[in-house]
């Protein structure tokens, strides 16, 4: 990984009070401990729940589940709903939020990839504005967004050889992915707020691998799926792409120390400090956990799980998640064959962590977690 002299000083001293959206979520996790770990903060949980200790027992939960801990003492639960007006709060409650937070750093989104547009809306459209929306007032609240490389995954891109850490052009989007078609409107909804006046930034963020110090993987992740049904039944796809992805430990250090500096500009980042395995360095990793591994055609892979399934429930998530794309076409979207910049993540890549012992052991690691789910 780069290393840079100029990297940007630590600003968190004034931050007293951070809100943090998708505690729950497997990214989430990690950028609880990480705020806590960089800040002498108090994390505020926004959490959707019936209870205060139903919302803290999903937050343990999660961080039991990737092996994590927090000290409880500097992390508060905030009952609230994304997808309602002042997040279903009263207005006494919100503008009392309002008056203590100092930074937001907005993770909580719908990822799931087998939802429609307008299914993913009001979360991933209409939660952000609300978000935005909270934050803007008398004394403007700094907001990071989690954006996703997926929004590069239209037609207007379709020549590209690079993208840049620039906003996206303003051309209607065509997507495959009612996820990414959300994820894309987002952008459109900050670059909007930043033309206002208000510290907006947008974090790209490739594909979220399991942990680099644990090898902990994300269950419900769609890579982390294939993988799962290659380890089970020793069949793999016949794939040609690149898989451009970061480690959940190393994204969440690094949204959370962009996240402390509130400069004007740049204010985009591509979250993309790796050079991308490929599928041939996957199955080889592959291979090393299961001996024999064959290659079939994708739709024949996908036909040989499907069998699979009816006796292993453990496989009926991927069946789910491939209905719709039984030739796995997803993996010919330009987001797997784009190179990334990061000439603005630069600065920050000097403290960051890297991977431990080398890509291949991390590889094996992963695999190992995959396999144990």
């Amino acid at each position: 990984m780069s290393h840079s002299q100029n990297a940007p000083s630590d600003s968190s001293s004034g931050i007293k009070n951070i809100l943090l959206t998708g505690a729950t979520g497997f990214i989430g996790a990690h950028l609880l401990t990480n705020i806590l770990h960089h800040t002498d903060a108090r994390v505020m949980c926004l959490v959707l729940g019936g209870s205060i200790p139903e919302a803290t027992q999903k937050i343990a939960a999660n961080l039991e589940r990737h092996h994590l801990s927090v000290d409880w003492s500097r992390v508060s639960i905030v009952l609230g709903d994304l997808s309602q007006h002042l997040f279903g709060m009263s207005d006494a409650d919100y503008d009392s939020l309002k008056q203590e937070i100092d930074l937001i750093i907005h993770a909580a989104a719908d990822v799931s990839l087998l939802r429609e547009y307008e299914q993913l809306k009001a979360v991933n459209e209409g939660g952000l504005g609300r978000v935005l929306e909270f934050a803007n007032g008398e004394r403007r609240i700094p907001v990071t967004h989690l954006s996703s490389y997926s929004v590069f995954n239209e037609a207007s891109y379709r020549e590209e050889q690079e993208v840049f850490e620039e906003p996206l052009r303003r051309t209607e989007p065509i997507f495959r992915s009612g996820y990414a078609k959300s994820k894309w409107m987002a952008e459109f909804l900050c670059n909007e707020a930043r033309a206002s006046g208000a510290p907006v930034q947008i974090l790209r963020l490739p594909y979220i691998s399991g942990a680099a110090s644990s090898g902990i993987c994300n269950p419900n992740g769609y890579m982390d799926l294939i993988l799962k049904a290659m380890l089970f039944t020793s069949l793999a796809p016949e794939l040609d792409f690149s898989l451009t992805c970061l480690p959940v430990d190393i994204c969440a250090d690094l949204v959370v120390r962009i996240s402390l500096h509130s400069q004007a500009n740049p204010y985009i980042f591509h979250l993309t400090p790796f050079a991308p395995f490929s599928w041939s360095e996957i199955c080889e990793a592959a291979s090393n956990y299961v001996h024999n591994l064959e290659h079939l055609p994708a739709l024949e892979w996908y036909q040989h799980i499907k069998k699979c399934a009816l006796t292993q429930r453990a496989l009926f998530p991927i069946v789910a998640f491939l209905a719709k794309d039984p030739s796995l076409l997803q993996f010919r979207s330009n987001i797997h064959r784009l190179h990334f910049d990061t000439n603005n993540l630069t600065p920050y890549l000097g403290e960051a962590p890297a991977f431990p012992q080398g890509r291949s052991a991390y590889l094996r690691r992963y695999m190992e977690s995959i396999a144990k789910v």
